[in-house]
């Protein structure tokens, strides 16, 4: 039997807010502008591009990031019923054994990039 390749490709950060959302698994609630949000994209895998387990230090190394990308598009629904939309950022890497065993027990479902932000206040459109 051919060893499983292990890779997962799959919905890093969502471009603007999710209305369904109103406080995120690490207790925040923030999201970006599709132009914020690409930035941050563009600078993941040189600053490092790496990726952590339910918002939990210590839990960074379970997977190489081998793509990295911002989805221009059309809608993409998801078996689950997410829709990947144009501006939205994917990430595909390889996972290691035990976070992929995660993946198919279904107990991880999204990745948890690892960076820095600043947090500011959206400004209302006038």
């Amino acid at each position: 039997m051919a060893e499983e390749a292990r890779f997962v490709l799959g919905l890093a950060y969502q471009a603007g807010p999710d209305p369904r959302i109103a406080k995120g698994a690490d207790g925040g609630r923030d999201f970006f502008s599709p132009e914020e949000l690409e930035k941050a994209c563009w600078s993941f895998l040189p600053g490092g591009g790496e990726i952590g387990l339910f918002h939990a230090d210590g839990t960074v190394g379970h997977m190489t990031v081998t793509e990295n990308g911002i989805y221009r598009g059309p809608d993409w629904p998801q078996p689950d019923g997410t829709v990947i939309k144009a501006g939205d950022w994917l990430i595909g890497g390889i996972c290691d054994e035990t976070a992929w065993q995660l993946v198919k027990s279904g107990r991880v479902t999204g990745f948890s990039p690892q960076g820095v932000a600043r947090r500011i206040r959206p400004r209302s459109e006038t």
